[in-house]
C-alpha cells in the first residue's frame, strides 16, 4: 500500500504530534540525573517535605536556601509531583512541569509569530524552537529555566501583539491604546513569570526590546506603545517588590543576598571566554541563528520601521546577557532562543531553494545516520554483535546488564518508520527544511530515550550510591538525619543524597565549626582526603564510571 503524501506546511494535528513526541519521551522512567535535573528534583523535594510556607516561597537545596532561582517553577513541579503521586514517582511527575512549560513556550511563540508574520511563519518559528540543539536535553529536566522560557514566550506574545496593534490601528487611536494595554498585561505577566522562575537575567532582553524600539524606530513613538510599556513595567515592578518582600519575610538579610547572587551571574567577558561562548552558541542555537540572520539580511534596508525591530533589539540584548554570563553553558543561551526563533520563522520562507534543499538533506542524512547508530548500539547491547561495539558499551558502564524489551523494540520501529515517512513522503516546500530538522531532533531524542534509556540511567543515577551510603550510616549506628558534616560535595550530589536517602549534611564550607560524629567528603579516585587525626574511614562509593569518590568518616571514640 502506498503511503499518503505528508502536506507541508504540516497540518496542525501533525505539528501537535511532533511536539508531543518531542516533549513526552524521556520525561519518566529514570532517576534524577546529574547535574541540573538532580538539583531541580532536590529543590522540589524540599518544598514537599519542608515545614512551613517559607519552603514554598524561598527555594531550598539540601536544607540551605537556593538563591539562584525563584520559586514559581518549583511550585509547579511540586504540585505535579503531589497530584500525580498515584501514577509516577516524585521525580518523574516533577518533570511534567517541564513538559507543560516547554509546550506552553512552543504554543505561545507560535502565536506570537502569527501576530508578527502569518500562519506559515508561525509554524516555522515553532519548528525552529523544537529543533534548537541547546534545548532538547534541558527541556526534559526539572529546570527553572524552562519556566522562565514559558514566561518569556508570553512576554514576546505581548510585544508582537503591541507591534501589530500599532501597525493596524493608527498612530494614536483609542483602539490601539486599549489593545496595547492588553498586550502590556501579557508582557508584564510573562516577564514576571520569568523573574519568579529564574531571576532578572531572562527579563533583561524583554525590557530592552520594549524600551529600545521607540529609540530606534519612529513607528513605536506612540501613546499606544507608551501605554503598553508602562503597563508591563508596573506589573514587573510589582512582581519584583513581592519577591523581595517574600525574601525579607524569610530573613531580612536575604534581599541583599539575592541581589548579590544575581550580580554574580555576570562577569566581565574576556577574549578567550567569549570565543568559547560563541562556539557553544553556534550549535546550541542551531538552526535558529543562521535563519534569523538571513531574515535580517533580507530586510536590512527597511529594518528601522519593520515590525521585526523590537525582536531584533531583544535578540541583541539576549546575546549581550549571554556573553556577560559568568558560566559558559547552554542554559545561559536559552533566553536567546525565542527572539531568534521569531526571526527565523520569517527566514525560512526567504531561503533560496538551493539553500532550503541543502538544509533539508543535511538534516535528513545527519539524523538518519545518528538514528542508525542508536539502533546499532542497541543491537550490540542485546546480542553482543558487533563485538567491539558491545565491549565499548560495557566498558563505559561496567556492571550494566541489558534487558530486552519488546515494547522498546516496537516503539523504536514505529518511530523509525515515522521518520522515514517524513523524509520520503513529505511535499517539496521551503518549509520542509524546518519540518525535517525539528522532526529529526524529535526522532533522535525519542529513539535514544526508548532504546538506550536503561543504559544511560544506570550510569547517571545516584540511587545505588545513596542506598550504599545510607546502609553504611546504619552500620555505624547513625541515622540519616544525624549530624553529618561534609566537604567538597557538589550541588547535584547534595540534592541526590537528600532525595534518595534523606541525608542532609552540614557543609564545612558554610559552617566551618560544625562538630559532627560523621564526615562525608567528595574527591577524586587518585587523591586521598586530607582529614584530621581522629577520623576513621568506614565507607567509600562512586557511580560505575565516575572518577568522583565519596568517602564517609566517623570519629574515633577517643576523639569524640
Amino acid at each position: 500500500m502506498k503511503l499518503p503524501r505528508i502536506r507541508i506546511p504540516l497540518p496542525l494535528a501533525a505539528l501537535v504530534s511532533l511536539a508531543a513526541t518531542y516533549l513526552l519521551f524521556g520525561l519518566v522512567g529514570h532517576a534524577p540525573w546529574k547535574s541540573h535535573d538532580a538539583i531541580g528534583v532536590g529543590v522540589m523535594h524540599q518544598m514537599l517535605n519542608g515545614a512551613g510556607l517559607d519552603n514554598w516561597l524561598v527555594p531550598r537545596l539540601a536544607g540551605e536556601r537556593y538563591l539562584e532561582d525563584g520559586p514559581l517553577y518549583y511550585v509547579l513541579a511540586a504540585l505535579c509531583a503531589k497530584l500525580l503521586s498515584f501514577v509516577f514517582a516524585a521525580h518523574d511527575a516533577a518533570r511534567i512541569a517541564s513538559a507543560i512549560s516547554i509546550g506552553a513556550a512552543i504554543w505561545l511563540l507560535r502565536t506570537a509569530a502569527r501576530q508578527l508574520h502569518g500562519r506559515n511563519e508561525s509554524d516555522n518559528a515553532a519548528l525552529v524552537l523544537i529543533g534548537c540543539l541547546g534545548l532538547f536535553i534541558h527541556a526534559h529536566e526539572v529546570l527553572a529555566a524552562n519556566g522562565a522560557l514559558a514566561g518569556a514566550a508570553l512576554a514576546w506574545l505581548g510585544i508582537t501583539r503591541a507591534t501589530r496593534t500599532i501597525a493596524n490601528a493608527g498612530v494614536d487611536g483609542t483602539a490601539a491604546r486599549r489593545n496595547a494595554l492588553v498586550a502590556g498585561l501579557m508582557f508584564g505577566a510573562g516577564a514576571s513569570i520569568a523573574l519568579w522562575s529564574k531571576g532578572p537575567a531572562p527579563v533583561l532582553p524583554l525590557l530592552a526590546s520594549a524600551l529600545a524600539a521607540p529609540l530606534l524606530g519612529s513607528a513605536w513613538r506612540t501613546r499606544a506603545w507608551l501605554a503598553f510599556v508602562a503597563t508591563g513595567l508596573a506589573i514587573i515592578a510589582a512582581a519584583l517588590f513581592l519577591w523581595l518582600m517574600a525574601l525579607h519575610m524569610d530573613n531580612p538579610l536575604l534581599p541583599a543576598a539575592w541581589l548579590q547572587a544575581q550580580v554574580d551571574f555576570f562577569a566581565a567577558p574576556t577574549g578567550a571566554r567569549m570565543l568559547e561562548q560563541l562556539q557553544l552558541l553556534s550549535w546550541a542555537a542551531w538552526p535558529a541563528w543562521p535563519l534569523a540572520l538571513w531574515a535580517l539580511w533580507d530586510r536590512r534596508r527597511r529594518l528601522r520601521n519593520d515590525p521585526l525591530l523590537p525582536t531584533v533589539a531583544g535578540a541583541i540584548a539576549a546575546l549581550a546577557v549571554f556573553l556577560f554570563a559568568h558560566d559558559v553553558n547552554e542554559l545561559a543561551a536559552l533566553p536567546l532562543l525565542p527572539p531568534l526563533a521569531l526571526l527565523a520563522g520569517a527566514g525560512v520562507l526567504m531561503l533560496r531553494r538551493g539553500a532550503a534543499n541543502a538544509m533539508t538533506w543535511f538534516g535528513a542524512i545527519t539524523f538518519t545516520l545518528l538514528g542508525a547508530l542508536v539502533w546499532l548500539g542497541w543491537v550490540a547491547m542485546m546480542t553482543g554483535i558487533p563485538k567491539q561495539v558491545a565491549l565499548n558499551f560495557a566498558k563505559l558502564e561496567p556492571g550494566h546488564v541489558p534487558q530486552f524489551s519488546v515494547w522498546a523494540l516496537a516503539i523504536g520501529l514505529l518511530l523509525s518508520l515515522a521518520w522515514i515517512c517524513l523524509i520520503a513522503r513529505s511535499e517539496r516546500s521551503l518549509q520542509k527544511s524546518a519540518a525535517i530538522w525539528a522532526g529529526g531532533v524529535s526522532f533522535l531524542w525519542s529513539l535514544t530515550m526508548t532504546l538506550w534509556l536503561p543504559w544511560i540511567d544506570y550510569g547517571k543515577t545516584y540511587a545505588p550510591v545513596s542506598a550504599s551510603l545510607s546502609a553504611a550510616l546504619r552500620n555505624a549506628q547513625l541515622s540519616a538525619n544525624a549530624c553529618i558534616s561534609s566537604r567538597g560535595l557538589g550541588e547535584s550530589q547534595r540534592a541526590a543524597f537528600d532525595y534518595h536517602a534523606r541525608i542532609v549534611t552540614r557543609r564545612l564550607e558554610v559552617v566551618p565549626n560544625a562538630h559532627c560524629p560523621a564526615l562525608l567528603t567528595q574527591g577524586s579516585a587518585s587523591a586521598s582526603d586530607r582529614v584530621d587525626a581522629g577520623w576513621h574511614r568506614i565507607w567509600e562509593g562512586n557511580r560505575p564510571r565516575d572518577r568522583e569518590r565519596y568517602r564517609l568518616y566517623v570519629r574515633d571514640a577517643a576523639h569524640n
